[in-house]
């Protein structure tokens, strides 16, 4: 490994730590930003899940608003309920229009059934208006406006008959079809029709084949044949009524299949997001983790491949300064400037060798040579070994300051002219190393700038994710409460359906009795007229008795003494037909009295019971708005549920964000700490005087 590191420069060694450390911030950087991205992507697409939620939940109340008018129609019979009820079924098509757009091939086919039979609920409501207007959408239209004429006619002709069973009769008969009208069941219509079996007979049996009995015949007739036809209308109109509910009914489950599928979706989706979120962290945390290793151990490589051979340099040039030449110069094989200082200590080396053989060479040449010759050899090695000195002690002190770390130095004493390279070349070498190390404390300059900014915006984004965590669960809070709210007043509403639905039975059973009140009281009514004709009668006998007795009394006093006994009695009888007169009158008179109190009282009943009707009609309105508000309610509650479900899922999203966030925070840490390692190494190197005042610089700013 360190062979390779050997090959390069000691300044390119230095840019590639700086350029792998410049990529991992890069790397790391770009993490940062996918991952706001996919956060960006997830809250568009909960954005689009919620607006689809929203168009569902206005579909279902379009649904149940169609209902309510629908109900409106029949209890009102107003054609605006109509109207309303197509203007809410075009706002249901619009929205499923709108839910096919993004829809899956799955639930796509799901909304053609719900259009499909959206389209067949319209035309069974249509159908069922059509049935309505056929029956009359007033009391004075239609096949209820003609039986009302018809009842109307015969009522007139048989006001005036004296005959209280057919009265009677009459009165069955108007009961029937109102507990028909009332409850629609096919059974009051065979009532009614043996009720007019016996009214035929009744009739038969009061008139003489003439005239008369002809017209109550006819105006009969006419009656049951509108009844008949209303009723068989009516009949048709509650199997059109089941139509639509089986209609609306089949609506529901489709509506509940779409809901499930997209909570589905959305659940698919959110745990999607939270694995790519979870993927995004381990990622994210394990190229820091790479990062910091690969930058701690350039620095070692690096580090070690500086002092390393300028240890073993130094060595050599310590045992060259010795005078030992029989050793290998480290460092010859390297391509860097270690290399250049090896060549040249080799170099030295072989000076050294050369002056060895120059020095047994001259001690030879001394033997033979003359005295002059030995003292000028003497000379000429003395100048020598003081240059050889001269520069290796210079080049021993600079490789000492190097190994030192010390970079801010430059042999400035000139050598001798042999070894005047050797102190260019090493000049040359420790000016490359201080450029390296200068760009080395730039890089961690840098990488320091970056990673606080890294840090910065870590913070920022975990203190907004902490705001929107807040912000969250007190929505979440808010929804909660409303939920129970809302549950509550579901709970009071079926209460009050419940109570309604008691009056309004408690409403048919008073007016079933206000009916059975006037029946009794027209039959006192005739019961006093029957009395009152027996009274006349009294009174005429009383009458012709008080005659007879003054008869009785003139053939009495006619006959003198012999008749005195019975012209007592005449008159004994006299006296009792006047009081049986007097009794009978005063009788007569409460008769009437009775009579009229009788007949204020049948209409004070009859005014009672039409106001019951009403009561009763108006509690059953009551009672179908109430049945309206219970079930939106409860529909309400449910979208509220699945709204707060969603919140929740979105509050445990932002918690894991959190998490995500303290965990880059506690890697942004990591990173500034092995930033600073790298610093505290730099600084075991002594550099230039600009260089260290421009790093100063930098670490004061």
């Amino acid at each position: 490994m360190f062979s390779l590191v050997s090959t390069f420069k000691i300044a390119h060694r230095v840019s590639m730590l700086a350029l792998a450390a410049l990529c991992g911030i890069a790397v790391i950087a770009g993490m940062l930003l996918w991952q706001r991205q996919m956060e960006a992507r997830y809250r568009v697409a909960e954005e689009t899940l919620i607006e689809r939620d929203g168009v569902l939940a206005a579909l279902e109340d379009g649904l149940h608003e169609s209902r309510l008018h629908q109900r409106d129609f029949l209890l009102t019979r107003d054609m605006k309920s109509v109207g309303q009820f197509d203007q809410t079924m075009d706002q249901v098509r619009q929205s499923l229009s709108h839910l096919e757009g993004g829809a899956t091939s799955r639930t796509r086919a799901r909304l053609e059934a719900l259009n499909e039979g959206a389209v067949v609920y319209s035309d069974s409501i249509k159908a069922l208006v059509a049935r309505n207007r056929e029956l009359g959408l007033t009391p004075a239209e239609g096949l209820e406006g003609a039986m009302r004429n018809g009842v109307h006619s015969i009522e007139k002709l048989v006001d005036v008959v004296a005959n209280a069973e057919i009265r009677a009769s009459m009165l069955m008969m108007r009961r029937h079809e109102k507990d028909f009208i009332l409850r629609r069941e096919a059974a009051y219509v065979t009532k009614h029709a043996a009720e007019v079996e016996t009214f035929k007979a009744l009739v038969k049996l009061e008139y003489r084949p003439g005239a008369e009995r002809q017209r109550i015949m006819d105006a009969l007739e006419i009656y049951t044949a509108s009844f008949r036809f209303y009723a068989a209308a009516v009949l048709e109109e509650e199997k059109t009524r089941e139509t639509v509910a089986s209609a609306y009914n089949a609506l529901l489950p489709v509506v509940a299949e779409i809901s499930t599928n997209y909570r589905q979706e959305r659940d698919a989706s959110a745990l999607a997001n939270s694995a790519a979120a979870e993927r995004t962290v381990s990622i994210v945390v394990a190229l820091i983790a790479l990062t910091v290793v690969s930058l701690f151990a350039g620095v070692y490589l690096i580090g070690r491949s500086i002092t390393r051979p300028a240890t073993a340099i130094t060595g050599a040039m310590r045992r060259l300064a010795d005078g030992e030449t029989e050793f290998a110069v480290p460092g010859l094989q390297r391509g860097d400037e270690f290399g250049a200082m090896a060549h040249a200590l080799e170099i030295f080396r072989q000076a050294a060798i050369a002056k060895i053989e120059l020095e047994a060479q001259a001690h030879a040449a001394r033997q033979q040579a003359e005295a002059e010759k030995v003292r000028f050899q003497l000379a000429a090695e003395s100048e020598a070994q003081a240059r050889l000195m001269q520069a290796t002690t210079g080049l021993a002190a600079a490789l000492r300051r190097l190994a030192g770390g010390d970079l801010s130095f430059e042999l400035n004493e000139p050598f001798a002219p042999d070894f005047e390279a050797l102190r260019h070349d090493l000049n040359q070498t420790i000016r490359q190393l201080d450029a390296a190390m200068s760009g080395v404390v730039q890089s961690s300059v840098a990488i320091d700038g970056g990673n606080q900014e890294i840090s910065q915006s870590a913070a920022d984004l975990a203190r907004r994710t902490e705001q929107q965590a807040a912000s969250l669960e007190e929505t979440a809070a808010a929804l909660d409460e409303l939920t129970a709210n809302i549950r509550i007043s579901a709970e009071r509403a079926v209460e009050a359906r419940a109570v309604a639905h008691s009056a309004d039975k408690d409403a048919n059973r008073t007016a079933n009795l206000v009916v059975d009140t006037v029946s009794a009281m027209e039959k006192i009514e005739q019961s006093s007229g029957k009395i009152g004709n027996i009274i006349g009668v009294i009174d005429e006998i009383a009458f012709q008795t008080n005659l007879l007795a003054l008869n009785a009394g003139v053939e009495a006093a006619r006959a003198g003494e012999a008749g005195r006994g019975f012209a007592v009695v005449a008159q004994e009888v006299r006296e009792l037909a006047q009081r049986s007169a007097r009794a009978a009158a005063e009788i007569k008179a409460l008769i009437q009295t009775s009579g009229t109190e009788v007949k204020e009282g049948a209409r004070f009943v009859r005014e009672t019971g039409a106001a019951l009707s009403r009561i009763g009609g108006s509690v059953k309105t009551i009672n179908g708005h109430i049945e309206a508000i219970a079930a939106a309610t409860h529909e309400q509650s449910l979208g509220l549920a699945e709204i707060n479900t969603a919140v929740n899922h979105l509050d445990q999203g932002t918690q894991q964000n959190a998490a995500m966030v303290e965990e880059n925070n506690a890697a942004s840490a990591m990173l500034a700490g092995e930033t600073a390692r790298l610093k505290e190494l730099v600084h075991q190197f002594r550099l230039s005087d600009v260089e260290a005042r421009g790093y100063g610089g930098r670490e004061a700013a």
